[in-house]
């Protein structure tokens, strides 16, 4: 995880790399093209190697960037910003300025991500329900995924943002625990 001072760098460089996108009306293609990009320095230890690397100077690694998004024919705002980031020496914040600029664009687009956790799995139907539900308590369009847990013994549990609703069996029994504590 990266510490508050680069993400506060990040979210500067997303705050500049969206208003080009959106100028340019590239929002879609530059966060899918930001999303490979971080998905592969995640999965691939060579390329998050390359990333972080303090070995090669800013020029060459702007040239290495500039060469692989017209490899997996990126767009041409993200070659440009890619080229800036190497330049900068920041391409190890590729990662964040990626989990930003989707946040940012999900924002702008009025949705809103959401997990739901279960002990068991969701089916299709019910996570409709849920982001359903969602939606309107919100008013926005809610991306819902799904995770399980099987501590959870039943029930749901929902995390938007920062906000939690914890409606699993797990939950009410800690919470009556504590209340059985407290009296």
């Amino acid at each position: 995880m990266k510490n508050s001072g680069e993400i506060q760098i990040a979210s500067r460089y997303v705050s500049a790399l969206f208003d080009v996108a959106s100028a340019a009306s590239a929002l879609v293609p530059v966060e899918k093209d930001m999303h490979d990009l971080a998905r592969a320095a995640k999965s691939d230890k060579g390329f998050a190697d390359f990333l972080a690397s303090p070995l090669l100077g800013a020029k060459q690694q702007a040239q290495v960037v500039a060469a692989l998004a017209d490899s997996f024919a990126a767009h041409a705002v993200t070659k440009a910003f890619l080229v800036t980031l190497a330049q900068a020496k920041r391409l190890d914040l590729i990662a964040e300025i990626s989990r930003q600029f989707a946040k940012k664009a999900e924002e702008a687009r009025g949705e809103l991500s959401a997990e739901m956790v279960t002990a068991k799995p969701a089916g299709k139907e019910e996570m409709a329900l849920v982001a359903e539900h969602l939606g309107k308590a919100t008013g926005k369009k809610i991306n819902l995924t799904s995770a399980q847990d099987p501590k959870l013994l039943g029930g749901v549990m929902v995390k938007i943002g920062s906000v939690q609703l914890d409606a699993s069996l797990a939950g009410k029994l800690q919470r009556l625990e504590h209340t059985l504590k407290a009296a």
